[in-house]
């Protein structure tokens, strides 16, 4: 389903338009990601074998946390891969995820799905490490961190694309969570407005006012940090 962003909406429309655009050259440059791309009208409901291996999970039975491993460790690495661009980074994040899941499944709601909690935590963390990139190529050759996330012959363009995704970042990361979350999977997963009132257990006008509202303030932050024009070339 494509965007339902209008052109106008300057700076969002740029900054997040052009964030997908690198996010689909990627995607064809992954069979991962084009073999396994999350099925976005799939309902959020608990499969029926899913809820006893829950419970076993929030006792504490590492087995039943194996299971789970094993069972979504590919679509969160999907949805990683999906808002880094960046495979070793999307490593990174999937297992820290996993990571967390396992050090707070003591707070693990029972009757709860695994997949929309895990992947909320893959989507703030992979927010934060791009926001850590940043600081991290800020002093190397910026060329050098492109050779997975663009392809491009032209340095001055990858250099471009590599600032660009870390200043969505940056203005991702300011917005209160339910409006981050929802721009995350609207405009970087692509899912439909449905699918995500379904994951985030609204009705499907809060999730559309929602996402007008992320949308403006994204705007608001982007101008406020960035001023109010976005290169427009990809």
């Amino acid at each position: 389903m494509p965007s339902v962003i209008t052109a106008g909406a300057c700076p969002l429309v740029s900054a997040l338009v052009l964030f997908q655009r690198q996010a689909v050259k990627h995607a064809h440059q992954m069979d991962v990601l084009t073999a396994t791309r999350p099925d976005p009208t799939a309902q959020e409901t608990i499969p029926t074998d899913e809820a006893p291996l829950l419970v076993r999970f929030a006792a504490g039975d590492d087995a039943a946390f194996g299971e789970l491993v094993k069972r979504y460790q590919q679509l969160a690495y999907v949805v990683a891969c999906r808002v880094t661009m960046r495979e070793d980074l999307a490593m990174d994040v999937v297992q820290e995820a996993f990571l967390r899941c396992l050090r707070h499944r003591s707070r693990f709601e029972i009757g709860r799905a695994f997949k929309p909690w895990l992947l909320q935590i893959v989507r703030h963390l992979a927010i934060d490490v791009l926001r850590s990139q940043r600081r991290i190529d800020a002093g190397t050759a910026a060329g050098g961190a492109l050779d997975v996330a663009v392809t491009s012959s032209d340095p001055s363009t990858a250099t471009r694309h590599q600032e660009l995704r870390e200043q969505v970042a940056t203005v991702l990361a300011s917005l209160p969570e339910k409006y981050r979350d929802l721009l995350i999977m609207r405009e970087m997963e692509n899912l439909p407005a449905e699918s995500i009132a379904e994951q985030l257990m609204l009705d499907y006008g809060t999730t559309r006012w929602r996402l007008h509202e992320a949308r403006r303030l994204f705007r608001v932050a982007w101008v406020a940090r960035f001023g109010t024009e976005v290169d427009h070339e990809a």
